[in-house]
């Protein structure tokens, strides 16, 4: 009876035993599929994976897919920035490749190779000044070239974008050489011309003549307002002078007064808003006193020449945390989506009324607020008026 007992309870034990290791190997193994669906789902996987080799092995696949991409976006970065000729490159830590784009290979000789990445090591010179280099930019000197580097540091990979200072100064000079040239060209004739129809409009009685004389004495006038920002556009960059918030106060009451019998003709009101920067009139702008004027009058003038018939121009001045904003409004047909893309583009835009542009007024705003490092705005809607503004920093 006794090892009848003691037999059971052998039995009952092994059980008991047999019973709790199938338990905990069940409730492992369950909770290992839980965590393998658990990290299936959160690396993007969707696979139910029964191990965690497969895991592994998709995990893999998905980070070369992952590094394949993220080399196809610098390339499509590199090749956006050689479109506008800067000089850009990507350096791997890891493999010590540069990644560069053409203008990039241009400047530092590296046009003879059919490729577009290198070792960093076997740039000898700008090589070595790109991985000691510790600061965000710098200039240094490479033979007779003087180059800017801007660099921008990743945890595994570092962007460099280098600018040929020597070459932007010639380019620089010649802008302004042609610029000076154009304005120098033009202003003879226009005051032979303006001479003459002022003797015109002083002559002439016919009502049809003097009208068709005055709309000549209009477009002359215009003329010579172009003229006038072509001569300020070929002047040097007086960034170092200091420029008031109350100087370029003045030069838009100055712009708003030549503007003024167009404001008559048009019958636009106009209203000024300055309150805001009142109390900060001696605090000092970035932008040059030439730049400010190209700006002035080219966002006021047509905002006053596209509206339409009646209607309301608005200029203001505010403060926007470290710029100040100029800002015009104004509610004329607005500029149709379309168009968008092409109004800072020299000789390219169709104006608000859908006609050709012969100006170069917006493109020298855009070349002024980028001179000054500021920044544009543009909100418009066909139909429902146009809202620029120019952040303006302060010096």
């Amino acid at each position: 009876m006794i090892s009848s007992l003691n037999f059971l309870s052998i039995i009952i034990t092994v059980f008991f035993v047999s019973f709790t290791i199938v338990f905990f190997i069940y409730e492992l193994f369950k909770k290992r599929k839980e965590a393998l669906q658990i990290l299936g789902k959160k690396s993007g996987l969707r696979k139910n994976y029964q191990n965690y080799r497969d895991l592994t092995f998709d995990l893999i696949q998905e980070l070369q897919q992952l590094q394949s991409r993220f080399f196809q976006m610098k390339k499509l970065c590199l090749q956006i920035l050689d479109h506008s000729s800067l000089s850009a490159a990507f350096w791997d830590y890891q493999s010590d490749i540069l990644q560069y784009n053409l203008s990039f290979a241009r400047l530092v000789g590296l046009s003879t190779l059919d490729r577009e990445e290198i070792s960093i090591y076997e740039l000898p010179i700008i090589g070595t000044i790109l991985k000691n280099m510790t600061n965000e930019s710098q200039t240094v000197e490479v033979g007779t070239m003087r180059i800017h580097i801007q660099r921008i540091a990743g945890n595994t990979d570092c962007f460099f974008m280098l600018t040929d200072l020597e070459a932007q100064e010639v380019e620089e000079r010649e802008k302004k050489y042609l610029t000076h040239a154009i304005w120098h060209e033009m202003k003879t004739p226009l005051t032979v011309l303006k001479g003459y129809t002022q003797l015109l409009l002083e002559e002439i009685q016919e009502p049809d003549l003097l009208e068709k004389c005055q709309k000549i004495n209009f477009q002359i006038e215009r003329l010579e307002k172009i003229t006038a920002q072509l001569r300020h556009l070929a002047r040097p960059n007086q960034t170092n002078f200091p420029i008031q918030i109350q100087v370029f106060i003045d030069m838009i009451h100055q712009v708003l007064q030549s503007w003024q019998t167009e404001i008559e003709d048009h019958q636009v009101k106009v209203e000024t808003n300055f309150e805001e920067i009142k109390e900060y009139r001696d605090r000092e702008l970035s932008f040059s006193q030439g730049d400010l004027y190209i700006i002035a009058t080219n966002l006021i003038s047509n905002a006053i020449r596209f509206n339409r018939p009646h209607g309301f121009v608005s200029v203001s001045l505010r403060f926007q945390h470290k710029s100040m904003v100029f800002e015009v409004i104004d509610n004329g047909p607005g500029i149709p989506e379309e168009m968008k893309d092409l109004i800072f583009k020299p000789l390219g835009y169709a104006s608000y009324t859908g006609e050709k542009s012969q100006g170069m007024g917006l493109y020298l705003v855009k070349e002024a607020v980028r001179r000054g490092r500021g920044r544009i705005a543009v909100q418009s809607e066909s139909e429902s008026g146009t809202t620029i503004r120019i952040f303006i920093p302060f010096r």
